[in-house]
């Protein structure tokens, strides 16, 4: 009967989870990080895109606690995590621009064996390929209307102050999305035919591609500007670049950060998820809006004037009230 026990036990299920811009400058978010489970995720892969700390030190030790619960950890650097400042970084050379800054946070991240490169896993019996994408954001990618007296993304964003560059690179026109799409290259050239071989393989099962970045590759994953408190906040996150490479992997979810609007939907045949920690008060507006109340097992609301027992019975929590990585990948697909 033992016996029986150990050949028959079910497989343990590896899922892939994903979250963004976990900001932990905020003693708070760096309290979540700490504070999830160290049982649960043993077994899985956690997807961070982008946005933990401008400080070295802090990202070291955020991705060292993420790697303690999670079998694998990826990560690809937002804005946040390139910006210069007296503590961002030990004295190094390389640090005088943003660009430096993101050699540093690679060298980091290879040091502690945080996954930065694409990387192919198999997952109760299927193949499946992780892959980060580095971008950044150019102005031209908003093609809505300009809203009058809007102000200006260099007087709004932090990042035209706190990020530094070469002389060639302008964060006024496209050359810094075209200088960290090259960054791909040529890994992610190699990487798609080597996908587009495994797809015409006869000996080969057909992988599944994630991808993942800090900023947006579409302008549907983003409210229209009607629906915006800052209607200049389109020139400011996403990349054209970005979305031809989402294309050319052909990927199957695609995960971002970088606006902090939650989202889940799919756009031609990929699965695009945002999920987003976020700043403390925008996870106050969260738990404002209704997600902190209690469900029934149907998933309803208990219905006004309900019995002390049905209220009782009602009191199952709403799938959001804990605001957890999300599933992005397990067995049953993504």
């Amino acid at each position: 009967f033992f016996f029986s026990l150990l050949c028959f036990a079910p497989p343990t299920m590896v899922r892939v989870l994903a979250v963004s811009d976990l900001h932990v400058d905020h003693p708070s978010n760096l309290e979540w990080v700490v504070k999830l489970s160290d049982t649960e995720y043993q077994d899985d892969v956690i997807i961070v895109a982008g946005d933990v700390t401008h400080k070295l030190s802090l990202l070291e030790e955020t991705l060292a606690i993420l790697q303690a619960k999670f079998a694998d950890v990826f990560f690809t650097p937002g804005n946040h995590d390139l910006w210069l400042d007296s503590s961002s970084s030990a004295p190094s050379t390389s640090s005088s621009s943003s660009l430096g800054k993101l050699d540093d946070v690679l060298s980091l991240c290879a040091r502690m064996g945080v996954q930065t490169t694409a990387k192919k896993m198999e997952i109760e019996g299927t193949h499946v390929w992780i892959v980060p994408i580095f971008s950044w954001y150019h102005a031209s990618w908003d093609r809505e209307a300009d809203w009058p007296d809007a102000l200006p993304p260099r007087k709004v964003m932090a990042d035209f102050r706190a990020c530094k560059w070469p002389d060639h690179l302008s964060p006024h026109d496209d050359s810094l999305a075209r200088e960290f799409d090259k960054l791909n290259d040529p890994e992610l050239g190699n990487l798609e035919t080597v996908l587009d071989l495994e797809r015409d393989s006869a000996f080969e099962k057909n992988p599944l591609v994630i991808s993942f970045s800090h900023f947006v590759p579409r302008s549907e994953l983003i409210p229209e500007k009607s629906k915006l408190f800052y209607k200049n906040l389109p020139k400011a996150v996403g990349s054209d670049y970005l979305e031809r490479r989402i294309e050319e992997l052909k990927s199957d979810v695609h995960v971002f950060g970088h606006t902090h609007f939650s989202w889940d939907c799919y756009i031609g045949g990929t699965r695009y998820v945002q999920w987003p920690l976020a700043y403390p008060k925008e996870q106050e507006r969260r738990r404002k809006y209704g997600i902190s109340q209690t469900f029934s097992s149907s998933g309803q609301p208990p219905k006004s004037g309900a019995s002390a027992g049905d209220a009782a019975a009602a009191k199952t929590p709403h799938p959001f009230a804990e605001w957890k990585p999300l599933v992005v990948y397990d067995s049953a697909g993504v």
